[in-house]
């Protein structure tokens, strides 16, 4: 992103991704009765993020598949799961369940919801909100001057983007992934409140966030406690964890 002559909406950015579930080794189109569908909607699709202004990170952030997983779980609303939620290809899984794209009988509604989207060569269109992730969630209240900003994304391995039911290898192919940002344009009065208010040294803290996993621990009912790391852990539990310092 090179502009530097207009200001932009960056809290209400998103990407534009396209993808396609296809066979691996054919690029086979995915049958209707099979039972595969990508996993946690399209955030999965980025493993690890980074910001750069100027050659300087702004925000790094690795695993962060796991952590938006997690944020959606805790943030969004049963309303807005099953509306808004929608456009984020975030069907969300309610049964620990094999049978996906079968007629009947159906029980996890979230995977056969993607199951059925992603199958014989549909191509799924979605968004991926770049305030999810907490440097752009940060600019809710705030206007960044213009700045030249550089994204460095890792895309996500297929094991981990999909669901498997048998020994057919599958694999997520990227059509198109777009970076859509909102360019503001101000009244008189708005270009007095900018020139006054950001057209000044901006310093801009470097953010880091990251997964650990947790302890296998359980309390006296039973329940999984969510803790700091341990090293070679067990079981996959997250404990998010966000640091900052100054950048030099």
């Amino acid at each position: 992103m090179k502009d530097r002559d207009n200001f932009y909406d960056w809290y209400n950015a998103y990407f534009r991704v396209d993808f396609d579930l296809e066979v691996q080794a054919n690029g086979a189109d995915i049958a209707e009765d099979t039972r595969s569908a990508p996993i946690n909607g399209s955030f999965s699709l980025v493993q690890s993020l980074t910001v750069k202004s100027a050659e300087k990170k702004l925000y790094e952030a690795n695993n962060i598949n796991k952590v938006i997983f997690i944020k959606n779980l805790l943030d969004f609303s049963d309303d807005f799961s099953r509306s808004v939620s929608k456009n984020h290809f975030w069907y969300l899984d309610n049964a620990d369940d094999t049978v996906v794209a079968e007629a009947a009988p159906a029980k996890n509604l979230g995977m056969r919801a993607r199951a059925i989207l992603s199958d014989q060569g549909k191509t799924v269109h979605s968004i991926i909100p770049l305030n999810r992730y907490s440097f752009f969630e940060s600019l809710s209240d705030r206007l960044l001057p213009p700045l030249q900003f550089e994204f460095e994304i890792k895309l996500q391995d297929d094991e981990e983007m999909i669901w498997q039911n048998d020994g057919t290898a599958r694999r997520i192919v990227v059509r198109k992934f777009e970076l859509w940002v909102p360019q503001l344009h101000f009244t008189g009065q708005g270009e007095t409140l900018v020139n006054e208010n950001f057209l000044k040294p901006t310093q801009l803290k470097y953010l880091q966030e990251s997964l650990t996993q947790s302890s296998p621990r359980r309390d006296a009912n039973g329940r999984w406690l969510i803790t700091p790391g341990i090293k070679n852990p067990k079981h996959i539990f997250v404990f998010i964890q966000q640091t900052r310092r100054q950048n030099d």
